[in-house]
């Protein structure tokens, strides 16, 4: 899963150098136009960075009722944006309260919108619901079209979720009728995405798939800054109807980067149940074991995403036989029965709470799982939701033996240019000629086996870093370090010169040479002024060994974080240095071009 789209972040630079010019012009008007359009370029989940302190600064600053509704709602957005729903309740419920007071129906609009992002929670669906219905008669009668569109959204994701589908249906031809009227390539990217959406959700794919294409393109038009995740998350959505293992890999790995990277968990919880889907169990255990932690009762909050990444987790141990994980995640998606389950704002369908139920009783070993299996099928029914029907007859009984584990096939090996190919099949990359890679190789080579570091760097001699002195030794000579400490003395005559002569040229260059000496004469001696000692050669080789596979792994974790963790938590250096396979995690490595 990719970072924002450039026109987005081209967008954002271009809001701050607008603000900054603004605040320098003393220009109020447009410094508040400025920063309100900030949060516009966020993508979902992401770090906010630096955007809710520039739009706080102009908060603060404001008294006017009218901007200063405008400026709380839009801080309450950066932060439910930014993954911290918990510091925009206050900010949202003040924009509400003086919009409430003003009679202008699109500011009100707007602290609505930012109230419902606040109230996104699983717990918070009759306020949902009560806010989205307030929202649709604000924004009802106004010209614009981003109040009407927010509306339009938020009704149809409170349809979605209490699996109302003639609501469902008349928000996507509303979404159709105002992306026609108002010609907005924002309004058309929702359109057109959420309509394909539905036709997965209803198994018409060569629909879905020109929606999606569609919406590929009007999304980049509208540099809509989620593009990228939505796109992903139709693709995967896909994928998992149609049992495309080849995707649904490709999208395991994108959907494990980003949601590492950026630590969103709800992203990293769909990697986990792709890379289940995708048929490699393993990864898809190791993923759920590390967002349970504890318990998930305890882990996981109950925000926009709770319900997704429970449900994620509980389908991922109902197959493995996480017996902890499909127990707890059943418990706590019970109280929800009845409900949908989606990504964000209805981005896409995830099934149904009872399916969940279902699938984790059965592994249970629950007399109550067929109840809950039959549930999902009425809600599936009443949706029109073919595919998710057939998932219910081929999916059941649910496994409850770990199935047989497939190994990651990684390559990591030498080409002609000396360069390496390094990453999981299908997601390679190049790197350069690095010591640590060899080193890598060796122990690959030899799994389970203790090899001498020694051995290592003499493995590797003649590769880039690899030389290491067979003899001991001083590190520089007697009458060098003479020298060194003579040239010192004079340079504290020359500095005491220049200061007196308040020459601070002078005096920048002089000290820096004599810093530069006195880093050489430190690295040469020890306590009491003694020359330093060359160490040993198992030593020096241990400490060469180590620093380069460190480095090696750090270039390999730019390109592929899931390979970096696993060769850390198996790749174990010394004096003797061992390659220790994981069974939870088979590898079948390609060290040969």
């Amino acid at each position: 899963m990719e970072a924002a789209p450039a026109p987005a972040t081209d967008r954002r630079a271009a809001a701050i150098s607008a603000l900054r010019a603004a605040r320098d012009a003393g220009d109020v008007a447009a410094v508040i136009d400025a920063v309100l359009s900030l949060p516009t370029g966020q993508q979902f989940g992401v770090h906010p960075g630096q955007i809710p302190a520039l739009v706080y600064e102009i908060y603060a600053e404001t008294a006017e009722p009218a901007a200063r509704s405008r400026l709380a709602a839009a801080l309450a957005r950066a932060w439910v944006y930014g993954g911290d729903a918990a510091r925009a309740g206050s900010f949202a419920a003040e924009a509400l309260k003086l919009a409430e007071r003003l009679e202008d129906a699109e500011i009100l609009a707007g602290a609505l919108d930012a109230m419902l992002l606040c109230r996104w929670g699983p717990d918070d669906y009759p306020e949902r619901l009560g806010l989205a219905v307030r929202l649709a008669d604000t924004a009802a009668h106004l010209a614009a079209p981003e109040p009407r569109l927010s509306a339009h959204l938020w009704r149809l994701t409170t349809a979605w979720e209490s699996l109302d589908l003639l609501a469902v249906q008349r928000q996507l031809r509303a979404l159709e009728l105002l992306a026609e009227e108002s010609g907005s390539a924002r309004a058309g990217f929702f359109a057109v995405s959420r309509r394909a959406m539905y036709s997965l959700v209803v198994g018409e794919l060569d629909e879905a798939d020109e929606l999606i294409r569609r919406a590929e393109t009007i999304g980049a038009e509208a540099a809509e800054p989620d593009l990228a995740a939505v796109l992903h998350s139709l693709a995967a959505s896909r994928a998992v109807r149609t049992g495309d293992r080849a995707i649904l890999e490709r999208e395991a790995v994108a959907f494990e980067a980003f949601g590492t990277e950026q630590g969103i968990a709800s992203v990293v919880a769909e990697a986990a149940l792709l890379w289940l889907h995708a048929g490699f169990p393993a990864q898809a255990t190791l993923l759920a074991r590390r967002l349970a932690g504890p318990g998930l009762a305890q882990t996981i909050p109950r925000d926009v995403d709770f319900l997704l990444i429970v449900a994620s987790l509980v389908e991922v141990g109902a197959a493995t036989s996480l017996r902890e994980i499909a127990e707890a995640g059943a418990a706590l998606l019970e109280p929800y029965a009845g409900r949908a389950i989606l990504n964000a704002g209805a981005v896409s369908f995830h099934g149904v709470v009872d399916d969940y139920l279902g699938r984790a009783l059965g592994a249970l070993g629950s007399t109550t799982a067929a109840r809950w299996q039959a549930s999902a099928a009425a809600c599936y029914q009443r949706l029109g939701a073919r595919s998710w029907s057939d998932r219910l007859r081929t999916g059941a009984p649910v496994p409850v033996q770990p199935p047989i584990v497939e190994p990651l096939i990684v390559q990591l090996h030498q080409v002609e240019d000396s360069s390496w190919v390094v990453g999981r099949f299908g997601t390679t990359g190049s790197l350069p000629d690095l010591r640590g890679l060899h080193h890598l190789r060796v122990l690959l080579q030899r799994p389970g086996q203790d090899v001498s570091a020694l051995e290592l760097a003499a493995a590797s001699a003649g590769h880039p870093g690899a030389t290491l002195a067979e003899a001991t030794g001083e590190v520089i000579d007697l009458q060098a370090l003479l020298a060194y400490r003579k040239r010192l003395a004079e340079l504290d005559q020359e500095l005491a010169e220049a200061e007196c002569w308040a020459d601070p040229v002078r005096i920048d260059r002089l000290a820096a040479e004599r810093g530069a000496l006195l880093d050489e004469v430190a690295r040469a001696t020890g306590i009491g002024g003694r020359l330093r000692q060359f160490a040993a050669p198992p030593e020096r080789a241990r400490t060469a060994v180590r620093k380069a596979i460190v480095s090696a792994l750090s270039r390999i974790e730019e390109h592929d974080p899931t390979l970096a963790r696993l060769l850390r938590d198996t790749v174990h250096t010394g004096s003797n240095c061992r390659y220790e396979p994981d069974p939870a995690r088979p590898v079948a490595w390609r060290l040969d071009a």
